[in-house]
């Protein structure tokens, strides 16, 4: 058995012979940060998992209770009892007629 390890092995590195590793000392930097700098790098190039399932339902709730908000809001001021108000011979919404004074108080 260890005859055939051997024998591996020589034809491992008779097949490996021609390649040469060029940058250990940059993938040792990259292992083992000592500067500032390595140290960012090192923490860039952490990878990040975002499970699809609970970030997808909590953007869902959010679009959905931001939908029922501006639905709810639009039914208040519908409840709101709209006046007609005549002025100039002209009739117009109450408050609208307020907004638009209000433009030109000012």
């Amino acid at each position: 058995m260890t005859n055939e390890k051997k024998q591996l092995k020589n034809q491992l590195e008779n097949e490996l012979q021609s390649l040469h590793f060029s940058s250990q000392k940059e993938v040792l930097d990259q292992a083992y940060p000592t500067t500032w700098k390595q140290k960012i790098a090192q923490l860039w190039n952490k990878e990040i998992e975002i499970p699809l399932l609970p970030v997808s339902a909590i953007v869902a709730l959010l679009v959905c209770s931001y939908g029922y908000k501006e639905i709810h809001m639009n039914d208040e001021n519908e409840k709101q009892e709209k006046v007609l108000v005549e002025l100039a011979g002209n009739t117009y919404w109450k408050d609208e007629l307020e907004r638009e004074m209000m433009k030109y108080e000012d």
